[in-house]
């Protein structure tokens, strides 16, 4: 490609370079990655705490993309759809993390007995009592339905502000807060049930 045209595709926006994608614009697809790859790696880094975790996630989610890109139907709607497709990558690998079995001997080596209650004794007791309650939040904010999902992760994870998160979903303000309010009815809901 071109400098001059490198610098056309720097300028569109993301639904033409979408479209440039689709017909099998390499240079359009870098342009995206470009621009949207420090959103996608703060949403990995969000989600699972560890920056070279998060540039594996990154890499994977354009991946994702880059295969998926055909079944994207409103190309408008691209940002949002990538984000969706980071959250879903990075909650993954925080599944399969989470599912690895570790021996009782190892833990304790570490100094992180289990305890009768089954929290983890020892000096990483307190801080693996709040990776799990992280966790349990996470799963239950990914298991909202979407329309409350998106509103709670651009609040509390891109930190919009209510006029913000309306202008990013073409709104009005009354309808984000009614989605929030009713997505911490839920959250709420679902927490309490895991305790039980």
């Amino acid at each position: 490609m071109q400098q001059g045209s490198k610098g056309l595709v720097e300028q569109m926006d993301d639904p033409a370079l979408v479209e440039r994608c689709r017909d099998g614009d390499r240079g359009a697809f870098e342009a995206l990655m470009r621009r949207h790859s420090n959103l996608v790696g703060s949403i990995a880094y969000q989600i699972t705490r560890d920056v070279d975790v998060s540039r594996d996630i990154t890499q994977e989610t354009f991946l994702k993309v880059h295969r998926k890109l055909d079944t994207l139907e409103d190309t408008a709607k691209f940002r949002p759809w990538l984000c969706g497709i980071a959250r879903t990558t990075s909650v993954d690998w925080l599944r399969r993390e989470r599912v690895r079995p570790v021996s009782l001997d190892s833990l304790k080596e570490a100094g992180k007995e289990p305890v009768e209650d089954g929290r983890l004794a020892g000096p990483g007791g307190a801080e693996a009592d709040r990776e799990a309650i992280y966790e349990r939040v996470l799963l239950a904010v990914n298991s909202l339905p979407e329309i409350y999902r998106e509103v709670v992760l651009l609040k509390h994870l891109r930190r919009m502000s209510y006029k913000q998160i309306g202008e990013h979903l073409n709104l009005p303000v009354a309808t984000v807060e009614s989605r929030l309010y009713r997505a911490k009815l839920l959250l709420k809901e679902r927490l309490a049930n895991v305790e039980r």
